[in-house]
């Protein structure tokens, strides 16, 4: 049995364990940066992946065939909740940088500090994490924007600047980005840096392996050591069920996936008790004169006048996205469609202060349960900002705005906008989404509140780490990317140093 898109590297014998120095399991920014840090400083690494190897020829496709294609639950994850909210994860070599924007943002001083004061995590100033941020800024090509703004950002800007607002482009890892509008279902011009245009090549090329439709079902464990894992291993029509032995195995399946493997195979000390995310509010705005947002890359601006509890920003367009905004009330609103081209999506994003979990389900499937209760704070934060995009965007003129909230079908005025800075959003009627999660697996050396060391090894076991999002003390109020990737790194060359 043969690893797909790696020919002869990893063998299963039928039968036979296969045994591994460090077990990786999952693909994506933690992951694949794990891969090529170790694999670099000689460790022999395998890349566990669930989903499939995708060349960019099967990226850019509509909606309906990508999000099978590179989604977890076709892109339908729902976060359980007396507001239920829609998540989406990559689940695909190369995870969700595959199928998000590339929009690259550093973890704040504010927040290395709040994370040592609260989780006691060490190593993490801005001092010590710059090269970290630096490395992967360089291999992602990180930059700005050299060329004109689309239409949809020259909006925003001027609503910004029109209420007196500090705006600014937030960098993206894709260089040369040609506006095929195709960030959410794979770049096909190869020009978004998910992690299968660079660390996963950079990784092989030091001789890790990689090995997919692999999916996960138990850690298995012996006097305070992982031993290795049970997995299912997909090829065509056939599943085999695979035994790999490990002497080190590295979690980095997910904010979800991670902690529901670790509870699935025993391990729950502070495991799945603090997921966080950052709810959204997607609104769609109506203007005079064309837009063209389906034909050029999302707004790349960001407002942070509020931040660090509220951040307005714009948001992917295409006509399914936008049927989706409207359907919270598609009897009025259905016919906004035929308006399309004078239209642009944008959102509101709350740095999130609810209790969230992840838990296995009862029923002994393979699928986490997500749950995640908004508080007041993030009621109160969502209606402000709520508040707040609409005053902005009709001062860049917009005539209409159209929420995701369900029972309020449009937004006339600033005056209908500001009403909403005082007055709390009824709950019942809210339409969430996320793309960012977290925490739920905290590393620190507060051992009451986190599930990990300071540099992800988990509580009582000598060689089980976890190096992804759920390793995020908690909500950082930023895209996390950026500082997954430098945790990551950090995490991965201490492990170096520390078993070489």
């Amino acid at each position: 049995m043969s690893a797909e898109g790696n020919d002869n590297l990893v063998k299963v014998d039928d039968g036979k364990p296969f045994k591994v120095q460090v077990l990786v399991i999952g693909s994506g920014a933690g992951g694949a940066t794990t891969a090529a840090v170790l694999a670099e400083a000689g460790f022999q690494v395998l890349v566990l992946e669930e989903g499939r190897r995708h060349d960019l020829t099967e990226y850019g496709a509509r909606p309906v065939k990508a999000m099978p294609l590179l989604y977890r639950n076709s892109g339908m994850t729902p976060i359980l909740g007396s507001v239920p909210i829609g998540y989406v994860e990559g689940r695909c070599m190369g995870g969700s940088t595959e199928i998000n924007s590339g929009l690259w943002q550093r973890l704040s001083p504010e927040f290395c500090l709040r994370w040592k004061a609260r989780y006691d995590l060490d190593a993490a100033t801005p001092v010590e994490l710059e090269p970290h941020f630096k490395w992967a800024e360089e291999l992602l090509h990180v930059t700005t924007r050299p060329d004109n703004q689309p239409k949809s950002s020259q909006l925003f800007h001027k609503g910004a600047v029109q209420m007196g607002w500090s705006v600014h482009e937030v960098p993206r890892a894709a260089k040369e980005c040609q506006n095929t509008n195709s960030c959410a279902a794979g770049c096909p011009k190869g020009a978004k840096q998910g992690m299968s245009r660079n660390l996963i090549p950079l990784a092989e090329c030091h001789g890790a392996q990689f090995l997919t439709g692999a999916k996960v079902k138990l850690l298995l464990r012996k006097k305070g050591r992982v031993t290795g894992v049970l997995a299912e291993i997909t090829r065509g029509d056939s599943t085999d069920l695979v035994r790999i032995d490990a002497d080190f195995v590295v979690l980095s399946c997910g904010p979800s996936q991670t902690p529901a493997l670790l509870r699935r195979s025993g391990i729950k000390l502070h495991i799945g008790d603090s997921f966080q995310i950052h709810p959204m509010i997607k609104v769609s705005a109506l203007f005079d004169e064309d837009v063209d947002a389906e034909r050029s890359v999302l707004p790349l601006l960001q407002v942070k006048e509020f931040w660090p509890d509220i951040s307005l920003g714009g948001s992917f367009f295409s006509m399914g996205h936008l049927a989706m905004v409207l359907s919270d009330n598609w009897n009025e609103n259905h016919r906004v469609m035929d308006n399309a081209k004078r239209m642009a999506t944008y959102y509101v994003a709350a740095r999130g202060t609810g209790k969230g979990s992840v838990r296995t389900a009862l029923s002994g499937g393979m699928e986490a349960v997500i749950r995640y209760e908004l508080s007041d704070t993030d009621v109160r934060n969502l209606s402000q900002g709520f508040a707040r995009l609409g005053e902005m965007l009709f001062a860049a003129g917009a005539k209409k705005l159209y929420p995701s909230i369900q029972r309020l079908s449009s937004i006339d005025s600033q005056l209908d906008a500001v009403r909403w800075l005082d007055e709390p959003l009824p709950k019942s009627s809210l339409s969430l989404t996320t793309v960012h999660a977290f925490a739920s697996c905290p590393m620190g050396e507060r051992r009451e509140r986190c599930a990990a060391d300071s540099f992800g090894k988990i509580f009582g076991y000598e060689n089980l780490f976890v190096n992804d999002a759920s390793m995020l003390p908690d909500s950082p109020g930023t895209n996390p990317q950026a500082t997954i990737m430098a945790l990551a790194r950090r995490n991965a060359l201490h492990f170096a140093s520390v078993h070489s």
